[in-house]
């Protein structure tokens, strides 16, 4: 499993190919974009600023089980 980042191409695996995950350009204007593991799922994550200031997180992909792409 390769876990990658700042190469402008954002890449969230199927389960089954190739576990190459990169969160694209993670730094933004109002926001930043992650790779998260909790509870062993993964998910690309997006944390950013709503219009009253309050921090936000959005999933953009998964959460995946992680033993999906280690076996």
């Amino acid at each position: 499993m390769v876990i990658a980042g700042h190469t402008h191409r954002p890449r969230f695996p199927e389960p089954g190919d190739l576990p190459y995950f990169n969160d694209g350009s993670c730094v933004h204007p109002s926001s930043i974009i992650g790779i998260e593991i909790d509870n062993l799922a993964i998910s690309m994550v997006k944390w950013h600023l709503s219009s009253n200031n309050q921090i936000i997180k959005s999933i953009i992909a998964g959460p995946q089980n992680i033993h999906q792409y280690l076996s």
